[in-house]
């Protein structure tokens, strides 16, 4: 059942080594660059339809970016 071999103590789940996950890294800083583009082009007034619909759709991506990358590091250190 544990990892170690010749009988080493197994590493508590906690200091193991977090797995490379390319789509949890990345997707969350898309969503902030996204966001912020969406805010640049509302302020700008370059947005197609309603400014302020674009300006408030964009903010809330780019925290919800920001939020999902401190949640999914939060996730991986805990195993998940």
């Amino acid at each position: 059942m544990s990892e170690s071999t010749d009988g080493e103590k197994p590493v508590p789940r906690r200091f193991r080594r977090l797995r490379s996950n390319p789509l949890r890294d990345s997707l969350p800083w898309v969503a902030v660059v996204v966001g912020l583009l969406l805010v640049v082009r509302a302020m700008l007034g370059r947005s197609p339809g309603d400014d302020p619909v674009w300006l408030v759709m964009g903010i809330v991506l780019a925290v919800l970016g920001v939020v999902v990358f401190f949640v999914n590091r939060w996730q991986a250190r805990r195993g998940h």
